[in-house]
C-alpha cells in the first residue's frame, strides 16, 4: 500500500499547468484481507516544494480483538538534476513498525534508516515509473541495500488504473540473506473515490504470516485484499 499516492502526485505534477499546480496530496484506504481475518487502514501523505518532496503513509492491522499491528515509512527526496522528463533525486528514507509476534519471537520489522538515490516521474507511454537504490541500515545489523520501484499506469478509455510497487532488500532476520515484496493494484476511479483489488506478493517478509501456520522463511505468501479508498 506503499509509495502509490507518490506516484499519483509525481504524475499529476508533470501534466499539470504550473499555475495549478497543488502541492498536498492525502488519501485513505480501508483493506479487507481475504485468507486472513484482518482489516488495514491505511493513511499517505504526500507533499512537494522547492526543495523536492516529502511521503509519509501509515498502516494499521485490525483484527477481532481490535488493532494487532502497525507499520510506517517517512521519506524525503532531494531534487538534484532534471534528466529529459525524469528528475534524479537523493532520497533519505525511515521505516519501523510493530508486529503481535514481537514479545514472543523479538521485532519482526526491524528499524531501518535508507539512503541513496531516486530517479523519479520516469515517462512510459501512459505510466509513470520511480527507481531507487538504497543504502539500507537495520539497527544492530551490517549495512544492506534495496532496490524499490514503483509505478502508476492509467488504462486508457477506461477508468481503470493499475498501480503498485515491489521492493527487493538484503535482510538479517532469520536466516535468509534477502527479501522480496509486491503490492500491485487494480482500481476502478470514479471523480475522489476509488473501489480496487490487491495482492500483496512477498518472501522472506514476517509481516506475511498466516493465522493457521505462522510465518516460515523462504516461502512464497500471496493475500490478496479488496478496498476503498477516497483522496482527500
Amino acid at each position: 500500500m506503499k509509495y502509490l499516492l507518490l506516484l499519483l502526485a509525481l504524475c499529476a505534477c508533470s501534466s499539470a499547468p504550473r499555475a495549478q499546480e497543488k502541492n498536498l496530496w492525502t488519501n485513505l484506504q480501508l483493506h479487507r484481507d481475504v485468507h486472513r481475518d484482518l482489516f488495514t487502514s491505511t493513511v499517505e501523505i504526500f507533499e512537494q516544494d522547492r526543495w523536492g518532496t516529502t511521503f509519509f503513509f501509515t498502516d494499521f492491522d485490525f483484527g477481532s480483538t481490535g488493532q494487532q499491528a502497525s507499520y510506517f515509512e517517512i521519506a524525503r527526496n532531494f531534487f538534484v538534476l532534471r534528466m529529459r522528463q525524469a528528475k534524479w533525486n537523493l532520497a533519505l528514507q525511515y521505516n519501523d513498525g510493530v508486529l503481535p509476534t514481537d514479545a514472543a519471537l523479538g521485532k519482526g520489522i526491524p528499524r531501518t534508516a535508507l539512503g541513496g538515490i531516486a530517479l523519479s516521474e520516469i515517462p512510459l507511454g501512459p505510466a509513470a515509473i520511480e527507481l531507487q537504490a538504497l543504502a539500507r541500515q537495520e539497527f544492530a545489523a551490517d549495512l544492506g541495500w534495496q532496490l524499490t520501484a514503483v509505478w502508476y499506469c492509467p488504462i486508457r478509455r477506461t477508468p481503470l488504473e493499475f498501480l503498485g510497487y515491489v521492493d527487493v532488500n538484503s535482510n538479517q532476520t532469520g536466516d535468509q540473506p534477502n527479501s522480496l515484496q509486491a503490492e500491485p493494484q487494480l482500481q476502478y476511479r470514479r471523480g475522489p473515490w476509488a473501489i480496487g483489488m490487491e495482492l500483496e506478493i512477498s518472501r522472506n517478509f514476517t509481516g506475511a504470516y498466516t493465522e493457521k501456520n505462522g510465518f516460515a522463511y523462504h516461502t512464497w505468501y500471496t493475500h490478496p485484499t479488496v478496498f476503498l479508498r477516497v483522496d482527500f
